[in-house]
């Protein structure tokens, strides 16, 4: 639909209210028609912008924040809610003491960030279990503590425990989000809610498709991602691989994953006679040595943005031809010349990066996703 400009109604107006005042001609001598073809045109410039508004948030691809949510409603897909870190902690006992129960609800806290946590179950801690669930009491990112960050306990000690650190409490996520003015708080970007109610309305459900199962794991806020296998390891069944891009790992919990796969197998979503099972990624560190030019801090930034967003896209059970990547990812950097001249998977050497699919052995299923820091990418000269 076509918008025309102020200006242009403006002239519009005038050029109308000529031929009607003085014939043929295109010149608006007087100067309070002039105002009142000024007021005039800004009247229908006005309705223009309401119109313009109206007709932009009739699409999920075009329409405001402040509307997505209704989108969301009609098609029964809200927003993600924020997700606190959550994970486990390590109990030092103290010499002589053979146990000890720590309760659910116990507070621990951070002596460097002062962010507070508790036990979410409670935990008799001994030789063969040292570890406590815990989870932080805020949400967002910024409440993630690295494995062997020293906690305290926030309001007494507790017999017969030494010291107590982190044992990897991540995955924390929490988006501040504006609407209509106000800064809500999400669990995903905008775009990112934008891309799921896109993909629900070009993808209706259809009792079982492996977009359908898509769609039930992304609905889950600590899920980034989720892969699906459709008759893997065979005929009649679907494995779903989770991940999570907020976790150090890239992983989900066991207990995440337990409670993806009880809804997803809720008989009032999958097809009864399904096999599914649902496990989390196996994260491979990724390192990679490239040439490219110009050699200038913006490029490099740009590749190394670059490279982690085309590794992201790239599946379990995918296999990744370095030529053709160095193609893909010069498209979509700010280099003029790029090319890979080395890659390493698990810290070995390879000519090519495939990430492996296995769901045949139940006790040892593996669906491989790449994990690539800044310091895993060498960036070279073109020139040598």
């Amino acid at each position: 639909m076509e918008f025309r400009s102020l200006q242009d109604l403006v002239r519009i107006v005038e050029n109308a209210m000529a031929v009607q005042f003085y014939g043929q001609s295109s010149t608006l001598r007087k100067g309070v028609l002039k105002v009142l073809a000024n007021v005039l045109g800004a009247m229908l410039y006005m309705m223009s912008l309401i119109a313009k508004r109206i007709w932009k948030n009739r699409f999920v691809s075009t329409c405001d924040v402040s509307a997505l949510d209704g989108f969301g409603a009609e098609y029964g897909i809200p927003h993600k809610a924020p997700v606190c870190a959550s994970g486990k902690a390590k109990v030092t006992l103290a010499d002589g003491t053979e146990s000890v129960e720590i309760e659910q609800g116990t507070a621990l806290i951070d002596p460097v960030t002062k962010k507070e946590y508790e036990v979410i179950t409670t935990t008799t801690v001994s030789a063969s279990n040292l570890f406590v669930p815990v989870a932080a009491i805020h949400y967002g990112a910024d409440s993630d503590v690295l494995t062997g960050a020293e906690l305290e306990f926030r309001d007494s000690d507790v017999e017969g425990v030494e010291s107590i650190e982190s044992a990897g409490i991540v995955g924390g996520k929490l988006e501040g989000v504006e609407v209509d003015g106000e800064v809500q708080v999400w669990g995903e970007l905008a775009e990112e809610y934008r891309a799921r109610l896109i993909n629900r309305i070009q993808n209706p459900p259809h009792g079982g498709a492996a977009n359908d199962y898509w769609q039930w794991a992304m609905s889950f806020p600590f899920v980034s991602d989720a892969y699906v296998f459709a008759n893997n390891p065979n005929s009649n069944s679907v494995t779903i691989a989770l991940a999570n891009y907020s976790a150090i790992d890239l992983s989900v919990s066991p207990e995440q994953v337990e409670e993806v796969s009880e809804y997803i197998c809720d008989d009032s979503r999958r097809p009864i006679t399904a096999d599914v099972r649902v496990l989390g990624v196996t994260a491979v560190n990724v390192g990679l040595t490239a040439r490219l030019e110009p050699m200038s801090e913006s490029v490099k930034e740009s590749v190394i943005s670059s490279i982690k967003k085309y590794l992201r896209g790239i599946g379990p059970g995918k296999t990744v031809d370095l030529a053709q990547m160095s193609v893909d990812i010069q498209s979509n950097s700010t280099a003029r010349y790029f090319a890979i001249t080395a890659a390493r998977k698990g810290g070995f050497a390879v000519n090519s990066l495939e990430f492996v699919v296995n769901t045949s052995d139940s006790g040892n299923w593996i669906a491989e996703v790449a994990q690539i820091d800044d310091s895993d990418i060498i960036l070279e000269n073109w020139e040598g």
